[in-house]
């Protein structure tokens, strides 16, 4: 019976977690350094909501998610994203998103760290993640299989690296 008890309770944790509801307020403003700081826990929640949510579930939601952080990160005051040829994949949309919210979201973690490489890589990773996961849906797409090849070699830091 213990046991019974235990793994409900597990899976009850393990749903709520996927589950977790991103609610961007309306009327949000972005008009200063204030702003930015009181709403950098949901850049970090939109952007794990964008991660394990599927691509096919929830558009809607996905373009108001995706909308807020373009907003909140060509605005920040305290993030850059370089976007550096070679490292960005152009040509999936979604791909270059997730890219993006993984460097704003090791950025935000690390202290406002400025580490290009370390960002890119950060950013690159969660990419990587949310096209293996979503490739059915999104496609084969070179630039994201060249970051997938040089992450499974291991050389990934490298690969970015050479690139800035």
């Amino acid at each position: 019976m213990h046991k019974i008890i235990t793994l409900i309770t597990l899976l009850a944790i393990s749903t709520s977690l996927f589950a977790q509801e991103v609610e961007i307020p309306n009327g949000l403003k972005l008009e200063n350094a204030e702003d930015y700081q009181k709403t950098e826990n949901l850049v970090l929640t939109a952007t794990d909501w964008l991660l394990k949510t599927p691509i096919g579930k929830s558009p809607e939601k996905r373009k108001e998610i995706n909308s807020f952080l373009m907003k909140w990160m060509s605005g920040s005051p305290t993030v850059s994203i370089e976007l550096v040829s070679g490292i960005v994949p152009l040509d999936c949309v979604d791909c270059l998103m997730l890219f993006m919210s993984g460097w704003t979201k090791y950025s935000l973690e690390n202290e406002y760290s400025k580490d290009k490489v370390a960002c890119a890589v950060a950013g690159a990773e969660n990419a990587i993640t949310f096209y293996e996961k979503n490739i059915s849906e999104l496609g084969r797409n070179a630039d994201m299989e060249k970051l997938k090849k040089q992450k499974k070699k291991g050389k990934l830091k490298k690969y970015i690296e050479s690139k800035f």
